[in-house]
């Protein structure tokens, strides 16, 4: 009977024994094929706060790094067109870089937003102010001299926005600033000669077929030239003065309708003055850095000779706009050039 009773008593002491014996064997086992032994914690506390805390701060490293502003010097040396302006240089930069130097100041802010400003308000503001309506004889007057001067009034601010913006692009280095310096000529142009073909039209409107059609095509000729040179031009001087032979046939057709020997808006007189005045005026500042070479360092952020050069291109370009909205209208009169060479009345006698 005793014997009995003690096998189960035994196996049951040996059973709790065996089955602490296998926990470790199955561990073991599960470590030795690789299986995962469950989900890790992250850490946390200080040591997490650390690293997330560097990770920071090196973001902002390198976003300081990459608005460092440089100094003249520093520069390369086809960025150094400017001796006077001695700081708040950008670094050469990838396209997004420059695209992100629009939310920092630095010594081209403001000569890219006095140029990207005018676009967007010479878009939205500026083709409501046109007349656009149909002359009774050809659709010259009605449709494109609007669009000529749409587009001379735009296409500078298009080329220098970009010109300034991405002068110092790393994406084509010396190359491709000689290519945005092209674009900006090429928009200067488009204001100059066909921004300004209302007031070129316009002015010998009246005149003989055998007068009127030699000096547009003369005037078209001089443009051509200009855009070769003004393309081909490798010194501030020379951009410049590629524009003066369409520039002295404009004062020619200037001084022609103050005497009245030209037609043309007699009221559009003061505005087509100044478009030229103004705009030669900005030409010279920028080309003898005035006044920046009074005071090396001082002006390198505002004032300098190109901020003023662009405030008073800015401002020719509202006087084109004034002049050519009145010689479109005049222009659309029919009896415009009769009532011009009809004979006055004469006094009657006393």
């Amino acid at each position: 009977m005793h014997p009995q009773r003690s096998e189960p008593a035994s196996r049951a002491r040996s059973e709790p024994s065996t089955t602490v014996t296998l926990a470790p064997r199955s561990s073991s086992a599960d470590r030795s094929s690789g299986a995962n032994p469950g989900p890790s914690v992250p850490p946390s506390g200080p040591a997490c706060r650390s690293v997330f805390h560097e990770k920071i701060a090196a973001e902002m490293d390198d976003e300081k790094k990459k608005r460092k502003l440089l100094k003249w010097h520093d520069m390369p040396r086809y960025l150094q067109f400017n001796p006077y302006i001695l700081t708040g240089y950008r670094p050469v930069q990838s396209v997004w870089d420059c695209v992100h130097s629009l939310f920092y100041f630095h010594n081209e802010t403001i000569n890219i937003l006095t140029h990207g400003v005018p676009i967007v308000y010479i878009l939205v503001t500026v083709p409501g102010l046109l007349p656009w309506k149909n002359h009774p004889e050809y659709d010259l007057i009605g449709h494109v001299l609007p669009w000529c001067h749409l587009v001379g009034s735009v296409a500078p601010w298009v080329g220098s926005f970009f010109y300034h913006l991405f002068m110092n692009c790393e994406l084509g280095g010396e190359r491709l600033y000689h290519r945005l310096l092209q674009m900006d000529m090429l928009g200067i142009w488009m204001s100059q000669s066909i921004g300004a073909m209302p007031m070129v039209i316009a002015t010998v409107h009246c005149m003989p077929l055998l007068l009127k059609y030699p000096l547009f095509a003369f005037y078209v000729v001089l443009s051509i030239w200009g855009l070769y040179k003004a393309l081909t031009a490798w010194s501030p001087w020379e951009r410049r003065l590629c524009f003066a032979l369409p520039f002295l046939m404009r004062v020619f057709f200037c001084g022609l309708r103050s005497l009245g020997l030209a037609g043309g808006n007699p009221d559009a007189l003061l505005h087509v003055i100044l478009q030229d005045a103004v705009s030669a005026v900005g030409g010279a500042i920028g080309a003898m850095h005035v006044p920046e070479k009074w005071f090396p360092g001082r002006l390198d952020a505002w004032f300098n000779s190109h901020n003023i050069m662009h405030v008073l291109v800015v401002t020719a370009v509202y006087s084109m706009h004034q002049a050519t909205v009145k010689d479109l209208q005049w222009m659309a009169d029919e009896g415009v050039c009769s009532a011009r060479s009809a004979p006055e009345p004469e006094m009657a006698e006393l």
